[in-house]
């Protein structure tokens, strides 16, 4: 799985302050062999990330694991796919869901999802099969249902913008209404449309 470019810079920068993590490329076979501070493996495997977060993902064939600075396994070969650790937690899945690990490589979520985002506020943004999306919290807590168009925006806790059957609305986190789904369209910095007029819902703080 291929690192998004943003998180393979930080986690090149964290290897090269705390510790020496060289890939190695066999000659003649599509296997690689990991250096560290205190040993090397063999040509075991045939997908290494960079080191991140003291962890990283590597393949054995099609299925990935986590190894930590010493390769040290912390979790089994399960995960079709895999990315590397931000800010305590990964996105991994197989061929038809995807959830989310955190640091203690627990999986977060009590089902899989078609889609998801790392958190924002301890709030995890998923996209249902069906198509809809909603919001679970970082310890697999369902906060808002999988009901709506888009994907919600989150202000704050406080302040999440819906969208349902192509009208928007503000709820919070408990999925409570703050302003009624009925505008045609409101902006993050807390604008909403409706009739022809702009209206003013929340300030961005």
């Amino acid at each position: 799985m291929r690192l998004f470019f943003a998180a393979s810079i930080s986690c090149l920068l964290l290897v090269s302050n705390v510790q020496h993590w060289q890939i190695t490329k066999h000659p003649n076979l599509h296997r690689y062999a990991i250096s560290t501070d205190t040993f090397t493996s063999d040509y075991l495997y045939s997908e290494v990330s960079e080191l991140c977060e003291g962890k990283a993902y590597v393949a054995k064939g099609e299925l990935y694991a986590y190894v930590n600075k010493d390769l040290k396994e912390l979790t089994p070969y399960v995960f079709v796919e895999a990315h590397n650790f931000i800010d305590g937690y990964a996105i991994v899945g197989d061929s038809i869901s995807k959830n989310l690990l955190n640091s203690r490589m627990q999986v977060i979520l009590p089902i899989g999802v078609a889609q998801l985002r790392l958190p924002t506020d301890g709030l995890i943004i998923v996209k249902s099969h069906s198509e809809t999306w909603g919001i679970y919290d970082v310890r697999g807590n369902q906060k808002l249902p999988m009901i709506y168009d888009i994907p919600p925006v989150v202000i704050n806790r406080e302040t999440i913008i819906v969208r349902k059957e192509e009208v928007y609305g503000v709820v919070n986190d408990c999925n409570e209404i703050i302003h009624p789904v009925g505008f045609q369209y409101i902006s993050k910095n807390g604008l909403g449309y409706k009739q022809g007029k702009y209206l003013r819902l929340f300030n961005r703080k």
